[in-house]
């Protein structure tokens, strides 16, 4: 009963320290993420971090889910960087700032997309997206 208690008591404690901004929700192949300068194999959900760098394997892609509901989808040997993530809707601070360096993607907004679109950028190696509808496909080479 004592473990019990204890590991509840760790899991409170890193929750509050630890400030995930999205989970993988589906996982084909193999991809990695690279945090701190540590490279962590990825697997259907794993919380990510503002920072973090994505990295999809050949003939692999990835499903992510953020917290507001947004969706983006990574195809093989793609390369993507969550520079920022902040959508608090009851303290009004919005900022995503997505990163494309390599591969295919898909995008499909979640609240964000209703509550402050113009805060959106979603950047590839030639500009940025800027949202003002909900869902888009880009690729980067």
């Amino acid at each position: 009963m004592q473990i019990k208690k204890l590991f509840i008591l760790i899991s409170l404690i890193s929750s509050t320290l630890y400030s995930s901004v999205g989970m993988v929700k589906t996982l084909t192949g193999k991809a990695e993420v690279k945090r701190a300068k540590k490279i962590v194999l990825l697997k259907e959900g794993s919380l990510l971090e503002n920072g973090d760098i994505l990295f999809t394997k050949t003939e692999s892609s990835i499903g992510i889910t953020f917290d507001d509901g947004t969706r983006v989808s990574l195809g093989s040997k793609a390369i993507f960087v969550i520079n920022k993530f902040i959508v608090k809707p009851d303290e009004k601070k919005y900022n995503v700032d997505l990163e494309l360096k390599k591969g295919k993607a898909v995008f499909s907004s979640g609240k964000i997309g209703k509550l402050a679109p113009k805060s959106v950028k979603f950047r590839i190696p030639t500009g940025v997206i800027g949202i003002r509808g909900t869902k888009f496909a880009v690729e980067a080479k």
